[in-house]
């Protein structure tokens, strides 16, 4: 039999999923790594995106992480592609 607090941390952990698939892409602001999970692309595409123009919020440093606002990601994507 589980146990209650087993059940606890399943529920918050299906309650979280199901938040993060609705809120994708709206005004949320997100680093590189999770723009590649969104994105479904590999770090070498996005840093090439980047040089192409992709929208920054704040470009990283030593200790600061990249910042891209998904809004103006997904429209530069959609035009970016309307390009090609």
């Amino acid at each position: 039999m589980k146990s209650s607090n087993y059940l606890r941390q399943a529920k918050r952990r299906n309650h979280r999923h199901h938040e993060s698939k609705q809120n994708t892409w709206q005004d949320k602001v997100v680093g590189k790594y999770q723009l590649t999970l969104i994105l479904d692309i590999n770090r070498a595409q996005l840093d090439r995106w980047i040089k192409e123009g992709l929208p920054v919020v704040a470009q990283g440093s030593l200790g600061k992480d990249w910042e891209f606002d998904l809004v103006a990601v997904k429209s530069w994507i959609a035009a970016h592609q309307e390009k090609a």
